[in-house]
């Protein structure tokens, strides 16, 4: 048997489990602050040009680390659908087995 219903046990926590839904929200969401910070750097910034004033607002540290969180973030994001993923194909292949021995035991 390739997965056991003791398996399913684990599979079924995993597709319950929430955690994945609040690294993917937190994700987006400092996804969608980068262009904030970079545009309160290059606030900052004395340079003339536009193109200066972004060139020197990703080179400071804060910037840097911003792109560090979204990095860590998506991480945890990707794995949690990682995780999803491998679990619901996990419950499709239980479930294909279940289907097969039902066939199995009407054929004979």
């Amino acid at each position: 048997m390739l997965v056991s219903d003791d398996d399913m046990h684990h599979v079924l926590e995993v597709l319950g489990d929430e955690s994945g839904a609040a690294h993917r929200a937190a994700h987006e969401y400092l996804d969608a602050l980068t262009k904030t910070v970079l545009a309160e750097l290059m606030g900052e910034s004395d340079a003339k040009s536009a193109t200066e004033r972004e060139q020197w607002a990703r080179a400071q540290p804060r910037f840097k680390e911003h792109l560090a969180k979204v990095g860590a973030q998506a991480k945890a994001d990707y794995t949690a659908r990682q995780r999803y993923a491998a679990a619901n194909a996990k419950m499709e292949v239980w479930r294909t087995q279940n289907a097969n021995n039902r066939a199995a035991e009407r054929v004979r």
